[in-house]
C-alpha cells in the first residue's frame, strides 16, 4: 500500500500543478468563479490571456498550453527524473547540472523564469553553492514529493528535503515549512488520515509557523477563498502554508481540494503541489474520492509522467 500511496502522491502532485496552469496568478476570485462556473470546473482551464484583462493577475504562461506544467511542476518531473537517473537518489550536482540544462539558456524549458530559478541559475553558472537563492517562496517546496517518495522511512530524508531545497532557496522560513510539509507528506504515506495528520503537524511545528498553521486549522471560516483572502493569496510560504492547510482540512476529495485551491486564487499552482500530493496519497488514483482518470488523461505528457512516478516510487 505504501508503494501505492508514493506514486499517487507523485502523481497528484503533477495533475495538480497541471491543472493550475490556465488560473494561476489571477488575484480576482469573482473572475475565476464566473470562468469556473461557466465551464463547470476551474481545473484545466484554457490559457488564455483575456481572463486576466481588468482584474488583478499576472498572465505568465503564454507558452504554455492545457495540459502542460508550470514552472513548480517542471521542476518537481525534472527531479524526479534526474533522481531515477542516478539510480533513485537526489544527487546535488547531478540535480543542479539537469536545473541549469532544463531551465537556462537553450533547454527544453520555454515558459516562465521565476525570482528563485533566475537567481539560481545565475548562481549555477558562477559555480557558488548552495546554488538557491535567500527567498521564502513557494519554489522551495516543489522537489518535496520525489524526496519523500524516495526517502520515506530512511534517518537521511530530513538531510536530503533541505538538499533539495537549497536547489533554488536558502531561507530559514523556508527551510521551517520544508519541515513542515515533508513530516504531512510522511504522515500521509504512512496511512495517517489527514485531518489527524495535519494537526500532529501543526501541533510539533514552532513559533510563527506553529501560530499560522492552527489559525488555518482552527478558524470558524470554512471559505478557503475567503481565508485566502485574510491571510494572503501569494507565493510567499508564510501565506500559502496556512492556505493548504485550510485547504486540506476542508476537502473531501482530491478534486475538491484541487477546485478549492484554484479558486482561491493567487499562487494557485505554488500551492498545488502540496495539496495535490498530500490528497493523491490520501484517496489514490481513480477512486471516486481520488485523482480523476480524465485529468490524468488531460496531462499533455501523462503516459511518461506516470512511468516517472511508479519508477522513483518503487525504486
Amino acid at each position: 500500500m505504501t508503494d501505492l500511496r508514493r506514486d499517487a502522491l507523485l502523481l497528484g502532485a503533477l495533475v495538480a500543478d497541471a491543472a493550475s496552469l490556465g488560473l494561476h496568478w489571477l488575484y480576482d476570485p469573482d473572475r475565476i468563479a464566473s470562468i469556473a462556473d461557466e465551464r463547470g470546473t476551474a481545473a484545466f482551464a484554457p490559457v488564455d490571456a483575456r481572463y486576466f484583462e481588468g482584474v488583478p493577475g499576472y498572465f505568465a504562461h503564454g507558452a504554455r498550453t492545457v495540459g502542460m506544467l508550470t514552472q513548480y511542476g517542471e521542476a518537481l518531473y525534472l527531479a524526479m527524473r534526474t533522481m531515477i537517473a542516478s539510480g533513485g537518489a537526489f544527487d546535488d550536482a547531478a540535480q543542479r547540472s539537469a536545473f541549469a540544462a532544463h531551465f537556462g539558456p537553450g533547454g527544453a524549458y520555454q515558459g516562465y523564469i521565476d525570482r528563485p530559478t533566475r537567481g539560481t541559475l545565475e548562481r549555477i553558472a558562477a559555480e557558488t553553492l548552495p546554488s538557491g537563492i535567500d527567498d521564502d517562496q513557494n519554489p522551495a517546496l516543489s522537489r518535496l514529493p520525489a524526496i519523500v517518495a524516495a526517502y520515506h522511512g530512511r534517518p537521511d530524508l530530513a538531510e536530503r528535503a533541505i538538499a533539495a531545497m537549497q536547489i533554488t532557496n536558502v531561507n530559514d522560513v523556508a527551510e521551517a515549512y520544508t519541515a513542515v510539509f515533508a513530516d504531512l507528506l510522511c504522515r500521509v504515506v504512512q496511512g495517517t488520515p489527514p485531518s489527524d495528520a495535519l494537526d500532529a503537524v501543526a501541533d510539533g511545528a514552532t513559533g510563527e509557523v506553529k501560530a499560522a498553521l492552527e489559525d488555518a486549522l482552527r478558524t470558524d471560516e470554512a471559505d478557503s477563498t475567503v481565508y485566502a483572502g485574510l491571510v494572503g493569496r501569494a507565493c510567499h510560504l508564510p501565506t500559502a502554508g496556512p492556505v493548504m492547510f485550510h485547504v486540506l482540512r476542508h476537502s473531501t476529495s482530491y478534486s475538491d481540494a484541487v477546485e478549492r485551491n484554484i479558486r482561491a486564487g493567487g499562487d494557485s499552482a505554488g500551492r498545488s503541489l502540496m495539496i495535490g500530493a498530500v490528497m493523491g496519497a490520501v484517496h489514490g488514483i481513480g477512486t471516486p474520492e481520488g485523482i480523476p482518470l480524465d485529468w490524468v488523461l488531460a496531462l499533455s505528457d501523462g503516459a511518461a509522467i506516470w512511468d516517472a512516478c511508479q519508477a522513483l516510487g518503487r525504486d
